[in-house]
This record gives C-alpha cells, sequence and structure tokens, in this order.
C-alpha cells in the first residue's frame, strides 16, 4: 500500500503539532497493508455507513451525561462534527490538543484520564490537554455555554 494513501487521513503536518504521528501512520500502513479483499470492502463499508449516519433523526432524549470529544487536528470527524453531534444530544463537548483521529494511540493516558474524570465526575475545565470543554446542556431558562 502506498505511504500516501495513509497519509491522506492523516491531518497534514502544517495543521499543528500532532503527537506520535509516525508512529500512527506506520500502524494504520501495516494495517492497511494486510487487509485481505474482503476486510477491505468491509471496511469501506463500515466507514460508509458512519459518515452517512442520519444523526438528525429524532431519538428519545438521552439521560446520562454525554461528553463528546475529538483530536483537535482530526480531519476524519472534525470538531465541528463532533461540536453538532454534542449539540444535539445536549452534551459536553471539547477536543484533545495535540491529536488527530487516533486519539487512542497518540494520546493514551490522556484519554484514560479523561476518562476517570469523566466518569468519577471530576471538573475537565482544568485538564491541560484539553481544549475548553463547552456545554450544550439546557435547562428552561439557559442556553448552551462554555464549561
Amino acid at each position: 500500500m502506498d505511504p500516501q494513501v495513509t497519509n491522506s487521513a492523516l491531518a497534514p503536518p502544517d495543521h499543528g503539532t500532532v503527537r506520535r504521528r509516525a508512529a500512527v501512520a506506520r500502524l494504520m500502513l501495516r494495517r492497511f497493508a494486510s487487509l485481505t479483499e474482503r476486510e477491505l470492502a468491509m471496511d469501506m463499508v463500515h466507514h460508509e455507513r458512519l459518515l452517512t449516519h442520519p444523526w438528525s433523526q429524532p431519538r428519545p432524549k438521552v439521560s446520562a451525561p454525554v461528553l463528546v470529544f475529538t483530536g483537535e487536528h482530526d480531519t476524519i470527524t472534525p470538531p465541528p462534527i463532533g461540536r453538532s453531534v454534542a449539540e444535539h444530544l445536549a452534551a459536553r463537548f471539547t477536543t484533545i490538543k495535540e491529536s488527530d483521529h487516533l486519539v487512542q494511540i497518540e494520546r493514551d493516558s490522556e484519554l484514560a484520564d479523561l476518562m476517570a474524570h469523566f466518569f468519577t465526575d471530576r471538573p475537565l475545565d482544568q485538564l491541560p490537554y484539553l481544549n475548553p470543554v463547552e456545554s450544550f446542556t439546557q435547562n428552561p431558562t439557559t442556553a448552551p455555554v462554555s464549561a
């Protein structure tokens, strides 16, 4: 597989710093190079489904707290898409600094810390690896505000 194909799935270097970018590119190259034709076709169908998912369909209100996040340089699921999903779910939204689409590889320790903070109801606003957390949770008298 051509490394250019792998690089096209990553944020361009001029978008900003992405931790472990070279390691992620190598991992993706190995992953894609090892796919059979059938696995590649299944991967493509999976991604097409994700990209065409009808996010705008009405759903029951989510009653649990929700946090939507993405890498600040993510070009596959860019921050505006994550923000839109958070707004639709009346959730909180943030981006993880110096990361692209594979946050779980690029910033694994920070992701674990973020999850620990979120699931134990600890504040997120002072975590040094996050950009400001936006809140789209609403009560009848307030509009979305930054958290």
